[in-house]
């Protein structure tokens, strides 16, 4: 029977949710006759689950308004902002009693006549509604949805056992690379290590929500806060089929409260006003959500008066926040972010909503943590635009591990701008105290990772590393380590609340070797390092004389091994990683292996020296590839004006002189490719994987391939390599991989 209750408790405050979000759109449209009967339904199914459970004060509740809908439906009964009122003042008492029992307390007592009346009162001034009929055409039938409810608990337990096992591929994977390298084990583990990346993607899903029951969930606010400042006010959802981890569906759920409370309080006019205005009577708010990449963007627009940039700066100098000078330079945008300081707000008073100018700093701070970024537009008469980009998950976090006094700490790769080591390039100048330095001509408050955990360098002062950490606001800082340790996706848990509370982390992450390292919170560090605010750090900044009105583009500037200076672009590194040389597979071209995959390696023209060598993984057009390197990894602003082709090669200037741009189309074309028998389980699973390691890109049959594979017409058992008719055993995981080996080597020749 507790099993019983707690299904019913879990589908109750589903229904009431859904209850909530129809009658407020019901009240919007009451000629929607189908999300009527859809409302009478819901409340119809909550009180048979009453009666079932033997709850006869939820039944009376959900009886009376149920009788009270019945009579809309029917025709004998017009709609209103009474009886609206009234059914919800009815769901939050059923949704208040059902908290109690899950809670365990006992709801047999109390008096809920009061509302029971309510809703047989009738509105003074109702809107007529028809009698609800039939539908003229059904509905396509649609196959059923199966679903199961399970306790979140469970689900973390399960992606906690998935990431760990993905851990553990990560060390096999290691360890293979010194093995003798036998084709079947290499060829398991790489199907092994698919399912299980397949494993991952799905139990993300699963703990994914759609954000519009979030958006949809402000309805009813929204609709009750109007009524009570005397607006009129529509909200407008688009979410379309966006997803969301349920974990930032619930960090989100408060900045987005208070961004929407604003609006509404302070950024939508009364009617009245908004005639005077030029206006149509009624507000409009809208809330969108739409996937870019790897983020969700949020929108919160209004249509209200818009927030005055001159009188937000003027407030900021009064306050002491910035002084003019620093007021003159800043951009519109920038002067909008001053709303986001402490204490600062533009409100002609202070209501028991907002006005206090408390709270869009904290909205900053939790957008901040959770790795988003916050802009605000605005013009003055025409409304504001708030948009907040989140990442889809916070579980799985792309990110790069430091290292400073032999301790490794990870930090979100998408506050990091760029790397820099200590140089010609750069110079420490000591400014009100705090150190800063200066890179490329733009001065950074500088804060040491060391000092502030007080661990002692294990580098040189003059090779120290600087990670370049970019705020939300697009301010800058730089962080002083010893060294990248790597860059990686970390999986991301929860750690005890006393080190949350010191506002320098945000969760634990378990690295490849099995070691745990501290997520850092950069807005946290910062603070700590005696940076008053990311504010500050956009301040400090020296103003540019005049635009730069070069084509730049971020990229990684690295040496091959052939001593010729090469970049490309910054979202295409994926990861510099160190290959010994035993690891590198021979042939044309070369391979390596990385996480679990054959990944073709590029950049070795000459033959290198030493035991091992740096890579760069890089990913194009949903492909990898890998480039050898000499060292020196560093990044730069490439002017792309300056790029020619004239020498039959993509070339640039940097500091005066040349540098390569990586053509990775170009590079990717130079795959071989190969044409398989079929597409069956046995060449999926046994054969493609073969093909793969040994450096061929499979393509379908109705595109050209560099070699063919077929199945032997003499023989069912045998196939057919490459135009030699070269005759293999299927089963010969051995003999198909030499085969292979010849081929590429016939190739080259």
């Amino acid at each position: 029977m507790d099993d019983l209750i707690t299904e019913f408790i879990a589908e109750t405050r589903e229904m009431l949710q859904a209850l909530e979000r129809g009658l407020v759109a019901w009240e919007r449209d009451p000629g929607d006759r189908e999300r009527l009967s859809e409302i009478f339904r819901f409340v119809h199914t909550v009180k048979g689950n009453c009666g079932f459970f033997d709850l006869p004060r939820l039944e009376a509740l959900a009886h009376a308004a149920e009788d009270a809908l019945g009579e809309v439906r029917a025709g004998k009964r017009t709609i209103g902002r009474g009886l609206v009122d009234a059914v919800l003042a009815v769901l939050d008492r059923i949704g208040e009693m059902v908290e109690a029992i899950a809670a365990g307390e006992d709801i047999s007592g109390g008096d809920d006549s009061d509302l029971i009346a309510r809703l047989a009162e009738r509105d003074p001034e109702p809107v007529a509604a028809q009698p609800v009929q039939a539908p003229v055409k059904a509905a396509a039938a649609r196959e059923p949805f199966r679903s199961v409810r399970l306790p979140t608990s469970l689900v973390d337990r399960v992606m906690s056992g998935v990431s760990d096992m993905i851990l553990v591929r990560n060390e096999l994977e290691r360890q293979l690379r010194h093995s003798d390298g036998d084709p079947a084990l290499l060829a398991n583990f790489g199907r092994l290590s698919s399912l299980l990346s397949e494993m991952q993607s799905a139990m993300a899903r699963v703990r994914m929500q759609p954000i519009g029951t979030l958006l949809d969930s402000y309805q009813r606010m929204v609709r009750d806060l109007a009524a009570e400042l005397g607006k009129d006010i529509v909200v407008e959802i688009e979410s379309g089929q966006v997803e969301l981890d349920r974990e930032m569906i619930e960090l989100l759920r408060d900045p987005l409260l208070h961004v929407i409370r604003n609006a509404i309080d302070h950024g939508i006019e009364t009617p009245a006003e908004r005639q005077a205005a030029g206006k149509r009577p009624q507000g409009r708010l809208m809330l969108s959500a739409r996937q870019t990449g790897n983020e969700i963007r949020i929108a919160i627009l209004d249509d209200g008066r818009g927030i005055d940039a001159t009188q937000v700066v003027a407030r900021a100098i009064e306050r002491g926040v910035v002084t003019a000078e620093q007021a003159a330079r800043m951009e519109p945008g920038q002067q909008l972010m001053l709303i986001c300081e402490p204490g600062l707000s533009t409100a002609r008073e202070v209501t028991a909503i907002s006005g206090r100018g408390v709270g869009m700093d904290v909205v900053r701070a939790s957008i901040e943590r959770i790795g988003g970024k916050l802009r605000i537009a605005s013009t003055p008469g025409e409304g504001t635009r708030f948009l907040l980009d989140v990442p889809l998950t916070l579980s799985i976090v792309p990110a790069i591990t430091v290292e400073v006094g032999g301790q490794v700490f990870a930090m979100p790769r998408s506050y990091v701008r760029e790397i820099v080591r200590n140089g010609r390039d750069v110079e420490v100048d000591p400014i009100g105290g705090v150190r800063h330095v200066r890179v490329r001509g733009e001065l950074y408050p500088c804060v040491g990772l060391g000092a502030i955990f007080g661990l002692e360098s294990r580098s040189d002062p003059d090779r120290q590393v600087l990670v370049m950490v970019k705020m939300i606001d697009g301010s800058v800082f730089a962080l002083c380590i010893d060294d990248i340790a790597d860059h990686c996706d970390l999986v991301i848990r929860p750690v005890a609340p006393q080190v949350i509370n010191t506002g320098l982390y945000v969760g634990v992450a378990q690295l490849n070797d099995g070691r745990p390292a501290l997520m850092l919170d950069p807005f946290g560090v910062s603070q700590l390092g005696g940076i008053a605010s990311d504010k500050q750090a956009r301040l400090v900044s020296e103003p540019v004389a005049q635009a730069d009105a070069r084509d730049l583009a971020m990229m990684i500037v690295f040496a091959g091994l052939d001593g010729m200076r090469r970049a490309v672009p910054l979202d295409s590194v994926e990861r510099l990683i160190e290959v010994p040389m035993t690891e590198i597979g021979r042939g044309n071209p070369a391979h390596i292996v990385f996480e679990g995959a054959i990944v073709l390696l590029h950049g070795l023209a000459v033959q290198p020296g030493g035991e091992s060598i740096d890579v760069l993984v890089l990913a194009h057009q949903g492909r990898r590839l890998a480039y050898a390197t000499a060292g020196a990894v560093d990044t730069a602003d490439v002017d792309l004006g300056t790029v020619t082709v004239e020498t039959g090669r993509r070339l640039a200037l940097l500091d005066g002189q040349s540098i390569e741009l990586l053509e990775l189309d170009r590079l990717l074309q130079a795959q071989p490719t190969c044409r398989l028998p079929g597409d069956d389980a046995w060449t999926n699973a046994f054969l493609r994987p073969l093909v793969e390691s040994a450096g061929y890109r499979v393509v379908d049959q109705s595109n050209p391939a560099d070699l063919e594979i077929r199945l032997d017409a003499g023989r069912a058992d045998s196939l057919v390599i490459g135009d030699d008719g070269l005759a293999v055993a299927k089963d010969d995981a051995a003999a198909l991989q030499a085969a292979l080996r010849l081929a590429s080597l016939r190739r080259a020749s």
